[in-house]
């Protein structure tokens, strides 16, 4: 999985539906740095995550 900052907060790539984010210019990066805040659109379990996993 791959992660990009934006405006200081940590967001996964690609992008969930449920974060109106867009990549622009911002690193990919493999690791989750410490320094920055989590989205907690792109970062956290949704119960709808788990329906697609079934």
């Amino acid at each position: 999985m791959h992660y990009f900052i934006k405006e200081n907060k940590l967001h996964r790539y690609p992008v969930p539906k449920r974060c109106g984010v867009q990549l622009q210019k911002e690193i990919l990066r493999d690791t989750i740095p410490y320094n920055v805040e989590q989205c907690i659109y792109c970062m956290r379990r949704w119960p709808e995550d788990e329906k697609k996993e079934c």
